[in-house]
């Protein structure tokens, strides 16, 4: 996999980083009894206990609470765009968004998903090519920033991964961007398939 890092991503890195340091340093240590205060309102859509009420709204149960943060990060910043989370996230402090990410990521993975056998073990394999469990460890279950992607609904992987392809969604870094790129339809869907397969 040939690895693209452009002048862009290297400033957006370095903002971003920026941006959150000081949530790293300075920053109380994360209160997941009052996340679950704090996360009332995510309940309509993520669901009390991280499983999700529609397909295409990813699931947050177990995700890494660094991942969780930073995409809310970026939703209040409006480097990423999703349905109302822009306007959700606009009102939440530093604090608020480390609190609602240690409620979720402590609360149970989403079960895995069956589905079909063929595409699964072709999903299987693309990871492997592409070294997805390099970034998102060995059984797709997320560290540190990285989204966890196993026990995610397909319909919510296709969707990202094809915005992440296009340049719709943006990459922190090119890693994405630049793995997604090569990536068909097909095996979009297979790696989908595979992810959600995972517990």
């Amino acid at each position: 996999m040939k690895l693209v890092i452009n002048t862009k991503a290297i400033l957006w890195v370095a903002f971003f980083t920026a941006l959150t340091s000081p949530i790293l340093v300075s920053a109380a240590p994360p209160d997941a009894t009052a996340g679950k205060l704090k996360a009332q309102t995510c309940f309509a859509c993520h669901g009390e206990n991280g499983i999700s009420i529609s397909s295409d709204i990813p699931n947050l149960a177990a995700q890494p609470p660094l991942s969780i943060t930073y995409q809310l990060i970026q939703f209040r910043g409006q480097q990423r765009k999703g349905g109302a989370m822009e306007a959700l996230a606009a009102s939440l402090s530093d604090q608020d968004m480390r609190d609602i990410a240690a409620y979720y990521s402590a609360l149970p993975a989403p079960p895995a998903k069956p589905g079909d056998v063929d595409k699964i073990a072709k999903g299987q394999q693309i990871a492997s090519t592409q070294y997805c469990n390099s970034c998102h460890g060995s059984q797709l279950q997320g560290q540190k920033h990285i989204a966890r992607l196993s026990g995610q609904s397909p319909e919510y992987i296709i969707t990202q991964l094809k915005n992440i392809r296009s340049g719709a969604r943006i990459d922190m870094d090119g890693t994405m961007g630049s793995a997604a790129r090569g990536l068909s339809d097909q095996d979009i869907e297979a790696l989908a398939a595979y992810a959600a397969s995972l517990n």
